[in-house]
């Protein structure tokens, strides 16, 4: 077997590397799985990668200016014995959007054919050149996987790397802020007084009665059980209430920012997070959910749909049938099919190859 050599840039996991960079900024560790306990980030992963996983795929045969559709492989409906399509896309996604790349074992039948997809733990992944260059490897703990054995799918990436960037390693600090501020809230509302204030007592306590009296405070008051609770006071002592700061109340503001930065960096539009954003692309759901699609999913749909056609016969492609997401826009898109028509510069015939469907001249045998 040839040399091997370290392709440049980061080669590791990506997040396996970022585990070993100690804590943020904000001084909290941030890992895959710590990233994901934040709920921006659960939500913006969950979103996006189920709605890639609900589109159907299909399987089109391109001849000349048309797209045909034609019977897709056995694995397209059954990945593998463990993975129904939903999982294994939704898994696809998941390690996309947390780790920038996204590893697929392909299992071949003694002829060649493919006959399962198994998705493989990115951070276990190990990507290497050949010594010439003109390969890669992939080493998945002790074993060593060829090119044709993998499909390896890559978000953004740079030239030097032949790993896709890590959105949750480029955006940590981010995600450190929100942990801790998440962290911040539940300890305000697990271990704050709810009757925040100080104590005057009107003569000089005797020894160990002010640590009583503010046992007896914290245990009958503190916390969110003891919310609301009637407190009574003995031995003339009066409460004087203090307010809330207004730096102990900003953290809500914090957690708003945040959530809206962390919507940025999976290109999920903010209104999606925080219903009371307002849209600034149209006014209809339609608009909304047009913008979505083109600007959110597409990116990813063309990655996905580039790197598994590489499994099929030449001459045939992945398509995801995002038409499934614009149902309620069905009526206007014929419109303008219309219009194109009667004004001459499509035929229905083009018309039908935008809609993956046979020529006329296919579907009437002649």
């Amino acid at each position: 077997m040839r040399e091997r050599r370290s392709a440049p840039g980061p080669t590791i996991g990506t997040l396996a590397a970022l585990a070993n960079q100690g804590p943020t900024w904000s001084g909290v560790n941030v890992s895959q799985d710590t990233a994901l306990s934040l709920s921006a980030v659960y939500t913006c992963v969950s979103l996006v990668s189920d709605a890639v996983a609900s589109l159907p795929v299909d399987v089109v045969l391109t001849v000349g200016e048309s797209r045909v559709p034609v019977a897709g492989p056995a694995w397209l409906n059954q990945p593998n014995p463990f993975d129904r399509p939903m999982d294994f896309w939704g898994k696809v996604m998941t390690s996309l959007l947390c780790d920038g790349n996204a590893f697929v074992r392909v299992f071949r039948a003694g002829n060649g054919k493919v006959v399962a997809l198994l998705p493989l733990d990115p951070r276990t992944v190990r990507v290497e050149l050949t010594e010439d260059g003109s390969g890669v490897l992939y080493k998945v703990a002790d074993q060593i996987l060829f090119g044709r054995d993998v499909v390896h799918v890559r978000g953004f990436a740079t030239a030097s790397s032949l790993r896709g960037l890590s959105p949750l390693e480029n955006a940590r600090q981010t995600v450190g802020a929100g942990l801790a501020t998440e962290e911040y809230a539940a300890r305000f509302f697990s271990q704050g007084a709810t009757v925040s204030g100080i104590v005057e007592h009107p003569g000089t306590p005797k020894p160990g009665e002010a640590a009583v009296l503010a046992k007896m405070l914290r245990k009958n008051h503190a916390g969110v059980k003891n919310s609301h609770a009637v407190g009574i006071l003995t031995g003339g002592a009066q409460w004087k209430q203090v307010s809330v700061t207004p730096e102990q109340a900003q953290f809500l503001d914090t957690q708003r920012f945040n959530r809206l930065a962390i919507a940025g960096i999976f290109r999920v539009p903010a209104y999606y997070l925080d219903p009371t954003v307002a849209s600034s692309w149209g006014s209809g759901v339609e608009e909304q959910h047009n913008f979505f699609t083109s600007q959110t999913l597409m990116p990813w749909l063309v990655r996905l749909e580039q790197a598994f056609s590489s499994l099929l016969p030449t001459g045939q492609s992945l398509r995801f049938n995002v038409n499934s997401r614009m149902r309620v826009k069905t009526l206007e898109r014929y419109e303008a099919y219309r219009t194109a028509i009667e004004a001459g510069f499509l035929s229905v015939d083009e018309v039908r190859a935008l809609e993956d469907r046979e020529p006329l001249s296919h579907t009437s045998g002649t």
